[in-house]
């Protein structure tokens, strides 16, 4: 990593590192961090693609929900309303109704 910059950054849901390492797997090796991270990711990834995209375009509508916390929320995908509660850090400022309203929407994708 010496000598690398950053171009960029940019918060990725662990379905998009899945695919992004998948990709990358299929050029040349993994080095044991990326392996790792791939393994996490292929775990704990719980959406198909469509379904990431879906959900997220629906929580960012919600008003206090920042494109960040989304991507928490679609990452975690509780199960219960006081795991939703836990998510949001202190600079985060979201009101109780609409975190109510995110764990609504998270609620259908886990029936799936």
């Amino acid at each position: 990593m010496i000598g690398e910059n950053f171009v960029s950054r940019k918060p990725l849901m662990l379905g998009e590192v899945k695919e992004l390492l998948k990709e990358r797997k299929k050029e040349k090796e993994l080095t044991y961090e990326q392996e790792q991270a791939y393994k996490y990711a292929s775990t704990f990834a719980k959406l198909t693609k469509k379904q990431r995209e879906k959900l997220f375009a629906e929580l960012i509508q919600i008003d206090s929900i920042t494109d960040e916390l989304a991507i928490k929320i679609v990452d975690i995908m509780p199960a219960e309303i006081e795991i939703m509660k836990l998510i949001p850090g202190k600079e985060d400022e979201v009101k109780e109704d609409d975190l109510e309203k995110a764990f609504e929407l998270v609620k259908k994708y886990i029936k799936k």
